[in-house]
């Protein structure tokens, strides 16, 4: 069991990966990543429709946070009216450990121009998403509120010694002195 989740959300575009690498890197833990996942499950079973790997891939991550002990960063960007329910049956799932979550808190413009030049994988559908889902996350973007939150601003480098020491007061980790190298 997981005893201590980090969860990075924010828009698509928003800075999680780059933030979570880092973050990761310094603290030396997992990070368990949807969008990873996502795309690992369509390239080993071809055939299956793109659209059944969402759901799947959210699941498997908080299966996974869940088998893994220690301190688990999840990665995702959870939209709070879709995901709110997910998100609370996945801390269920892992027993409620202790949990924060970092919002990537970047301007909806330069997230959404970030998203239009980045490349991913087609079975994202990133092109429909834009128009069809882009307006209402960028006027309804905002944390879940499932636990304490630290507003990271991503369209700058941020403050990643900082931070990890802020994750380590919050959570209170035992070992808080060794996490950053």
């Amino acid at each position: 069991m997981a005893d201590y989740l980090v969860l990075v959300n924010g828009l698509p575009g928003s800075g999680k990966t780059t933030l979570t690498g880092h973050l990761a890197s310094t603290m030396d833990v997992p990070v368990i990543c949807k969008d990873v996942l996502k795309e690992a499950m369509a390239a080993a079973l071809p055939g299956i429709p793109t659209t059944a790997f969402g759901a799947v891939a959210s699941e498997a991550m908080w299966d996974l946070a869940a088998a893994t002990p220690g301190l688990v960063i999840l990665e995702s960007w959870w939209f709070k009216p879709r995901d709110l329910g997910y998100v609370q049956d996945g801390l269920r799932r892992c027993a409620s450990p202790a949990t924060i979550e970092i919002w990537c808190d970047v301007p909806a413009s330069l997230a959404r121009e970030r998203y239009l030049n980045r490349r991913r994988a087609a079975l994202h559908d990133d092109d429909r998403q834009l128009v069809v889902s882009w307006p209402r996350w960028a006027a309804e973007a905002e944390p879940l509120g499932v636990a304490a939150n630290f507003m990271v601003k991503t369209d700058r480098q941020a403050d990643i010694a900082g931070l990890v020491n802020g994750i380590s007061t919050a959570l209170r980790l035992p070992n808080a002195g060794t996490l950053s190298h």
